[in-house]
């Protein structure tokens, strides 16, 4: 593996933590009460659109 590849790998390792932490996050403050699930796939649609993909559901 040369520099570059390296680089792509631990970016994309990065990303999924980032992923994961923001759904464990998003999912916290939907048991605790602090926001609806409604409100939680209205943040997930917001989010979607704006980077072009298909939101998932709360």
């Amino acid at each position: 593996m040369d520099s570059q590849d390296l680089d792509y790998v631990s970016e994309r390792s990065e990303l999924h933590f980032l992923a994961a932490l923001v759904d464990e996050l998003m999912r916290r403050l939907m048991l605790s009460g602090v926001l609806s699930q409604a409100e939680l796939n209205a943040i997930e649609t917001d989010v979607a659109r704006r980077i072009g993909n298909v939101p998932r559901a709360w």
